[in-house]
């Protein structure tokens, strides 16, 4: 990557699909040359990889001295259609649960073959009591993946292995995992790790954590890669782990496994047409492809992306109003949420309120902010108790002790620190950024990891690049590999220690900022602040411009919580 000057700002993220193409004029023109199709692999400051669709072998092929980079779609297409056509052709039950035109039933006598956690336990029975769905809501940091759906795997693993008995031309039994995001379906492979479950994973290897690419279904195959190597290894595996849009893009796999349950991680952040057709799929004989489900999400943390305004998305239609479908812009787990809430029955429904994620002092404003009307608790865990915030020594100066004796730390930044003209980067806020990621991994040099210790929040994508710059600056490579993301990818995700780089620097990005808030019983929910500083285990620093964030109420009664530093680094 030659030198693009001061003004450019990368908004390109590791698994992007990317057209790539080369050009001999001052300007790109794709109608002149070949179009090549691919995935980006892997992006620095100089240089990037990038991994193609389909491979060349002759190098003659890729020609030029300069070349274009532009987004391109998923192949993964027509969505909305395959979904409604699922829809269409589901089990009439099925079809009528999905559409709140019966009520979901349960088993009482179900009983749980195993006692997990006091916090838990009263969920996971209801989960397994459940024959049709079972809703979980679980706030910031209660374990929805790493406990919840570890232990409702458990017990259906133990259920599947007493009850399965297969036949010649029965479909083997299994459990399907997904969530939207494949750095949901990260925390969700770390959760089975975690606990020696066994699992394969469908996806793009590019989109996937390396820890984790070991387990997919194209490397397991790779010594073997035949159809029916594939199929076996579907067949003799009890958890398939995959995102909602890849199984959307493989509905055969509906025709290989019978699914005894599947569970849904941050359901709330799907749109309903890409996931109804999943949980409506049938098998070729017609009967149901997925016997029960079990949604997880949380309604306070970010909602599903959509593009058409709150006028465009509401719906006035009567028939659809009637089983709560009052906005396309909302998820299945809602539409769900208020079906159960309309119904009063609680059989269906489970909170989560204990958390092991968050120190207290971290927790307490959102717990009060957002969660008043059942507090988060915390477990607690090692690192909620005491006031040891995990750095070694007190280090050697000012900003160091800052570091180590405050949990809670506002770095302001007045202006944007640059001269450019795109508002979605903030140059001085990157610096600050940089600064603070030195000293951090200086102070946790003996036990640094860079899947665990510390990660970097942005509101906007095009500020990944202009902090990966700076850190290539300071020339430690272990920082490279800091997960650096959007607000809305990181839900799901935790570290010891996160930093929420606001960016904005003009009030009118606040309406940006807070484009999440809704109003629930005269309280105030910010849905993607409510995430962004909920991520931390064990210090929250916010980065940004105190007189722009303080023209919201939220944020300024937030920051009066927090220590503000001195930021000259």
């Amino acid at each position: 990557v030659p030198d693009q000057g001061a003004d450019f700002s990368p908004n390109f993220r590791l698994g992007d699909f990317v057209y790539l193409y080369a050009y001999e004029d001052d300007e790109p023109d794709c109608r002149k040359s070949i179009l090549f199709k691919g995935v980006m692999e892997e992006i620095m400051p100089a240089e990037i990889t990038v991994h193609l669709s389909n491979g060349q072998h002759n190098e003659a092929v890729i020609s030029g001295e300069k070349f274009a980079i532009e987004h391109a779609a998923s192949d993964m297409s027509g969505t909305g259609m395959r979904a409604l056509d699922m829809l269409l052709h589901a089990t009439p039950r099925r079809k009528a649960i999905l559409l709140g035109q019966e009520r979901p039933e349960r088993d009482p006598l179900a009983s749980l073959r195993h006692e997990h956690s006091v916090f838990y336990d009263a969920v996971v029975l209801k989960a397994m009591q459940a024959k049709d769905y079972y809703l979980i809501v679980g706030p910031p940091g209660t374990g929805k993946t790493s406990m919840a759906m570890r232990f409702i795997v458990e017990e259906e693993l133990l259920l599947i292995s007493h009850t399965a008995s297969t036949q010649d031309g029965q479909l083997s039994q299994g459990i399907l995992l997904m969530a939207y995001t494949n750095r949901a379906v990260d925390e969700i492979c770390h959760m089975l790790t975690q606990a020696a479950i066994d699992y394969i994973r469908i996806g793009n290897e590019f989109a996937c954590e390396p820890a984790y690419r070991h387990r997919l279904l194209s490397n397991l195959a790779a010594t073997t890669p035949t159809l029916k190597a594939l199929r076996d290894l579907l067949a003799d595996s009890k958890v398939v782990v995959a995102t909602t849009a890849t199984m959307m893009a493989r509905p055969y796999i509906f025709n290989i496994k019978h699914f005894t349950l599947a569970i849904v991680d941050e359901a709330s952040q799907i749109l309903e047409p890409n996931i109804i057709g999943l949980l409506a799929a049938t098998h070729d004989d017609g009967s149901d492809a997925i016997g029960r489900f079990v949604l997880i999400g949380d309604h306070k943390q970010l909602p599903a992306v959509v593009r058409q305004s709150e006028t465009e998305a509401r719906v006035e239609d009567k028939l659809l109003t009637d089983i709560h479908l009052t906005n396309c812009g909302n998820s299945l787990f809602q539409r769900l949420i208020e079906t159960e809430k309309s119904a009063k029955i609680a059989d269906f429904i489970g909170t989560l309120f204990h958390q092991g994620r968050m120190h207290p002092e971290i927790s307490a404003w959102p717990s009060a902010s957002f969660y008043s009307a059942q507090p988060l608790q915390p477990v607690p865990l090692a690192h909620q108790v005491g006031t040891d915030i995990g750095y070694k020594g007190m280090g050697s100066d000012a900003l160091d002790r800052q570091l180590v004796d405050h949990r809670l730390l506002f770095f302001n930044v007045e202006g944007d620190g640059n001269r450019q003209t795109n508002d979605k980067v903030n140059l001085g806020e990157a610096r600050v950024v940089a600064a603070l990621l030195r000293h951090i991994y200086q102070l946790r040099r003996g036990d640094f990891d860079i899947q665990q210790t510390v990660g970097i929040v942005v509101p906007y994508r095009n500020q990944i690049a202009c902090i990966r710059h700076e850190l290539e600056k300071l020339a430690i490579p272990e920082l490279m590999g800091v997960a650096i993301d959007t607000v809305e990818r990181y839900q799901g995700s935790g570290r010891d220690i996160i930093i929420y780089s606001t960016t904005v620097s003009h009030r009118y990005q606040m309406q940006f900022l807070t484009a999440t808030t809704f109003v629930e019983d005269g309280h105030t929910i910010d849905r993607k602040l409510c995430v962004a500083i909920t991520r931390a285990r064990c210090q929250m620093i916010i980065v940004g411009n105190r007189s722009v964030l303080s023209s919201s109420k939220l944020y300024k009664d937030l920051l009066e919580g927090y220590h503000e530093a001195d930021c000259m680094l």
